[in-house]
């Protein structure tokens, strides 16, 4: 038993190192972050934001690590990695 707790504590020691190298999201003026989260052990992070003039309808993309910039449309989102 002392194997498995050893790797459990190992993997979420993992996760936890993981999470700490959030992106800053820098939306364009007509949106609003409204969650960033990560996704699995890798460094895929799921980012959700409305439209300011639509705030009822969330909308959400997902980045990875080294992503700086997306276009959607006329919207353009810059990402800084740690």
């Amino acid at each position: 038993m002392g194997i498995f707790k050893d790797l459990l504590i190992g993997g979420a020691a993992l996760k936890a190192l993981k999470r700490s190298d959030r992106p800053v999201v820098l939306a364009p003026p007509t949106c609003s972050v409204v969650g960033l989260e990560h996704k699995g052990f890798g460094s895929t992070w799921k980012v959700t934001y409305i439209y300011n003039d639509k705030p009822n309808v969330k909308h959400n993309f997902t980045i990875n690590k080294g992503v700086k910039g997306r276009t959607s449309g006329r919207d353009k989102w810059s990402f800084q990695w740690n």
